[in-house]
């Protein structure tokens, strides 16, 4: 064996025996995540999980503490299309492939306005640039609830959403209504008042001017096989229908500053005045 080969030889044989070694000292739990893949971007609708997924949810569905705070339209109470969507949710809790699934409870479905500071998220595009990187989440919360008191939406509610049938059916993640302003005049609107949001928070996030709306029922943790997502489809184009149908046109009410702790709960602390 020539002399370089055999250095080559020895040079990989040192440096398998180092991660074995290495392999054996770590943590099970450690080692594996290290070894895990890259998570996909957030903004990929075929990414699962995406990163803002497993900051949210563990790998079985249970949720995290994820705290922060956020402007969100609830889903409006004591009505039809709450009852259609809500009875997807329950179709999403008995399927198959539930286990791949972190799930809201239905008190939580809202429509995000503008998606606020968290606590897993501290850089100069997500974070308000006058509040300390390393403030408490719950000094964040406080500040930006005083900003929110005096805030204005300037605009006329409510705000007019329709859930968009093909976006949702071709999104490549279970499970979100893909939301589309009303008109040109109500996308404006919003557009507008995110705007205006973004300058009160003092952040703007890379997405900012394409943001898509939505409404999430689920998180997806894990990929879907060929057969579950086969199941998942012929779920919604069952249940997509039955939403649209009791409303083509969803009213939301007036625009609530909230606080989080979790995705489960959203502690309203503000209407937002007009």
């Amino acid at each position: 064996m020539p002399h370089e080969t055999q250095l080559q030889s020895r040079r990989n044989f040192l440096i398998n025996s180092s991660v074995t070694s290495l392999a054996g000292a770590l943590p099970t739990s450690l080692f594996a995540e290290i070894a895990k893949p890259q998570v996909a971007d957030d903004h990929d609708p075929e990414a699962t999980p995406t990163r803002d997924t497993l900051l949210k949810f563990y790998p079985d569905g249970r949720r995290r503490a994820f705290a922060g705070n956020t402007v969100i339209c609830h889903l409006p109470q004591q009505s039809y299309t709450r009852d259609a969507i809500t009875a997807l949710g329950d179709a999403l809790r008995t399927s198959p492939f539930i286990h791949k699934l972190g799930m809201l409870p239905s008190e939580s479905y809202h429509m995000t306005v503008f998606p606020g500071a968290n606590d897993q998220g501290r850089t100069a595009e997500n974070w308000p640039s006058d509040i300390l990187r390393d403030a408490p989440i719950s000094e964040c919360n406080h500040i930006i609830g005083e900003r929110m008191k005096s805030f204005h939406t300037e605009c006329q509610l409510p705000i007019r959403v329709s859930v968009n049938p093909s976006h949702t059916l071709g999104y490549g993640r279970a499970c979100t209504l893909r939301l589309s302003p009303a008109d040109d005049a109500e996308n404006r609107k919003l557009r507008t008042l995110r705007d205006r949001l973004s300058d009160a928070y003092r952040f703007r996030l890379k997405d900012h001017a394409t943001y898509a709306f939505h409404m999430t029922l689920a998180y997806q943790v894990a990929p879907f096989t060929s057969q579950e997502q086969k199941e998942y489809q012929s779920l919604l184009e069952r249940h997509v229908p039955e939403i649209i149908g009791t409303a083509p046109i969803l009213e939301l009410g007036v625009p609530e500053f909230c606080t989080f702790e979790d995705m489960y709960r959203f502690e309203i602390k503000t209407l937002l005045q007009t």
